[in-house]
């Protein structure tokens, strides 16, 4: 039987020698790209709204104290008999002056002790009150972006699992919104296997869509087991653990849903590889009820599964 052809998904087929994943776990793509200018391929924007928080505050941080430490200098070298009422006996102490002058300046906090006594110093202050205003306007802005960037927040399963199902096998993994207080309706799945194929003795990389059970759901407040039945017109009919393990085989997932909080669309993706397949598993049930007879979730079990036998 002819297998169905899949568009391409833009990864390429003529890759034999890679051997890495595709998909990395965070969702990026594993593609070291060489640009023709890395200017006009970078968006700042887009840097500073994704990046990790830890990284972002480093960044803003070092702004803060780049930009007070030039205006600092330029206090500093103008001559400090330009400012009016510091007080120091070294050149540290009047460095450390200028410096703080220059962040109640730049913050437009400007607490009186020290001001400007001329129209040099005036104009360093005019120039570093409107860089003030404008970076504490782009922080806010990055800021406020940040947190209104929806972002789809799912828990997957350590591993995918190929499980007993319906007289046959399939293969499976499963996954649950991680977030409590923001709600995922009408999430949409799509699973696709890379696999290597040899045709004309050369291995060439292929994109085989899989057919899911349920590829589609409404309402998403319990976790959801993706299931792909393989049959005769799966892509992995046939295939055993050596097989997929030859074939390298990985398994590419893009979810979307409608975010009910920002009222927008998210989209995620993931990846399991053949070294995160296990052979012959079945899924431990994470649900259970409590005392009032209220139906409970366990998410710290959905990685967990028991070996089965065919």
């Amino acid at each position: 039987m002819k297998k169905k052809e899949e568009n391409e998904l833009g990864f390429g087929s003529k890759t034999s020698t890679q051997k890495s994943r595709l998909i990395n776990k965070d969702g990026s793509f594993n593609i070291n790209r060489i640009e023709q200018s890395n200017w006009g391929s970078t968006s700042v924007y887009h840097a500073l709204i994704s990046m990790p928080w830890r990284r972002f505050n480093l960044i803003v941080f070092a702004y803060f104290i780049a930009i007070n430490l030039i205006f600092a200098c330029c206090y500093y070298f103008s001559g400090m008999e330009g400012l009016k009422g510091w007080e120091a006996y070294s050149e540290r102490d009047k460095f450390l002056e200028a410096f703080f002058f220059s962040t109640q300046t730049f913050s437009t906090v400007g607490f009186g002790r020290i001001s400007p006594g001329n129209n040099l110093s005036s104009s360093i202050a005019a120039v570093e009150s409107l860089v003030g205003l404008l970076g504490f306007a782009l922080a806010t802005g990055l800021l406020y972006g940040r947190f209104s960037r929806p972002v789809a927040r799912m828990i997957f399963s350590k591993n995918a699992i190929i499980a007993p199902f319906k007289e046959g096998k399939a293969f499976q993994f499963r996954l649950a919104n991680k977030m409590r207080n923001s709600q995922i309706t009408d999430v949409t799945c799509r699973v696709t296997v890379a696999l290597f194929e040899t045709e004309n003795g050369v291995k060439v990389r292929r994109f085989r869509p899989l057919e899911l059970e349920i590829k589609n759901i409404i309402f998403f407040p319990m976790t959801w087991t993706i299931n792909h039945l393989i049959n005769e017109d799966s892509p992995l009919w046939g295939m055993n653990q050596q097989d997929m393990v030859e074939a390298d085989v990985e398994f590419l997932i893009m979810l979307s849903g409608f975010d009910d909080t920002f009222s927008q669309t998210v989209n995620l993706r993931h990846s399991f590889t053949h070294e995160e397949l296990i052979y012959g598993a079945k899924f431990v049930s994470v649900f259970g009820l409590n005392s009032e007879g209220q139906t409970t979730q366990d998410l710290r079990k959905i990685s967990e599964y028991e070996v089965v036998k065919f």
